[in-house]
């Protein structure tokens, strides 16, 4: 399924949640933090903040971003991904992983997607590691540490605030969608970065290209 957040400001009707948890929305709507797909003409934006319950739960995850933030760290020592916690690699993916879980309470609260700009901040960590020798199978895992620490405190808080199943189920569907884009995002600059380092003709095209930019 493809992430929801990615195309800017988007609002729901409560109707939004029943079609999701059922399975019966159709593919021009999907769920996720950080993209979804074309919408037909005659689509009109629904109302998401009208809906107390999204919003209560968003507020909710927003107050512990840090302390997922934190979790997903210390799996990742769990787990051995040592990788990560280089000084050079560790801010990166902390931010992404911070920004990613704001950009899912935003969601709930407001509707708001993710801007070009966090999204590009994404794509460049994929970069980053591509230079820097770090794997795609390492990145997959940073990201299953990632949903797993955020499902937990999510889970905590459907259980404290008595959160629906209607919400709850489509606030799950957004977590986890947003590991699976958030990870496509990377991977796709990480083998664009791969392709420009082992092609010298390409190299010089993008320099190019840039320098044409700046004249």
């Amino acid at each position: 399924m493809e992430d929801l957040i990615s195309q800017g400001a988007l609002t729901l009707r409560p109707a939004y949640y029943l079609r999701v948890a059922t399975a019966e929305i159709r593919g021009t709507v999907a769920v996720g933090a950080l993209a979804w797909g074309r919408r037909p003409a005659s689509y009109r934006a629904p109302v998401l903040w009208a809906d107390p319950v999204s919003v209560r739960l968003g507020q909710a995850l927003a107050a512990r971003v840090s302390e997922v933030t934190r979790l997903t760290a210390a799996a990742t020592v769990a787990a051995g991904l040592i990788e990560l916690t280089s000084p050079r690699f560790a801010k990166q993916i902390r931010d992404v992983h911070t920004l990613t879980s704001r950009a899912i309470a935003r969601f709930l609260i407001t509707g708001q997607g993710t801007t070009e700009i966090e999204r590009n901040f994404i794509s460049r960590v994929g970069i980053f590691a591509a230079r820097y020798g770090l794997s795609l199978a390492i990145l997959s895992r940073s990201y299953a540490v990632w949903r797993d620490a955020n499902l937990r405190v999510l889970n905590e808080e459907i259980n404290r605030l008595a959160i629906g199943q209607t919400v709850s189920n489509v606030a799950r569907k957004i977590i986890r969608s947003s590991a699976d884009s958030g990870l496509k995002r990377m991977t796709r600059a990480y083998e664009y970065q791969l392709r420009l380092a082992a092609s010298p003709e390409l190299v010089g095209r993008c320099q190019g290209h840039r320098d044409a930019c700046q004249d």
